[in-house]
């Protein structure tokens, strides 16, 4: 659900880091928290949550990034934490209750020589919520706002391209941390979703 797009690129880290994650993407993808999205049952309360429990995740890891970055570095403009504050608020949560939400305590450590495999998440993400929010659109109705999965990445599938083209120009040097750090996000990642909500004020 979330692996992005075979792209003809030459053989190189790309074909690497699909190797290394083909087991994650399809264990993400296969999670209760993500099959749910597609079940015609599916409520806006449940949308709501699982929005929050991602910021909870993308918020820190890109504060991680940020750290591990140089400021220059276009790895920090994939930053998806403003859309789902946004997807949230016009969804009629405030301030408070977005501060309140779980924050994830527990990310892997982020190296610069491992931020292409950050990026291969991010944009995979991105890619597949293409497919997500088509279909949530069709069970939630216009109630819901879809600026995290959708509205906003008409850009995602140029920035996938240029990201092929640029990691197997810059990236064959890191490989294993490119992978190994793809690898920890897709993990963490599944492990968050699969967590229970903590109720507030048990942060």
């Amino acid at each position: 659900m979330l692996s992005p797009p075979v792209q003809s690129v030459a053989p190189g880290v790309i074909e690497a880091l699909r190797d290394a994650t083909r087991s994650r993407h399809a264990q993400l993808g296969a999670s209760p928290a993500m099959s749910r999205l597609f079940d015609v049952a599916y409520t806006i309360p449940e949308y709501q949550s699982h929005l929050g429990r991602l910021l909870g995740l993308f918020e820190p890891l890109e504060c991680a990034v940020a750290c591990a970055a140089d400021p220059g570095n276009p790895v920090r403009a994939l930053e998806r934490s403003s859309a789902l504050r946004e997807d949230l608020t016009i969804m009629g949560a405030t301030a408070s209750d977005i501060d309140t939400l779980e924050r994830c305590r527990w990310l892997p450590r982020i190296e610069p020589a491992g931020l292409y495999g950050y990026a291969y998440v991010i944009l995979g993400s991105m890619m597949g919520g293409k497919i997500i929010v088509k279909r949530l659109r069709t069970i939630l109705g216009p109630a819901a706002s879809f600026h995290f999965y959708g509205d906003r990445n008409e850009r995602s599938e140029s920035l996938w391209a240029s990201f092929c083209s640029d990691l197997e120009k810059n990236g064959k040097e890191n490989v294993e941390a490119i992978c190994a750090t793809a690898v920890e996000i897709f993990d963490a990642y599944a492990s968050w979703l699969s967590e229970p909500l903590l109720q507030k004020g048990n942060r």
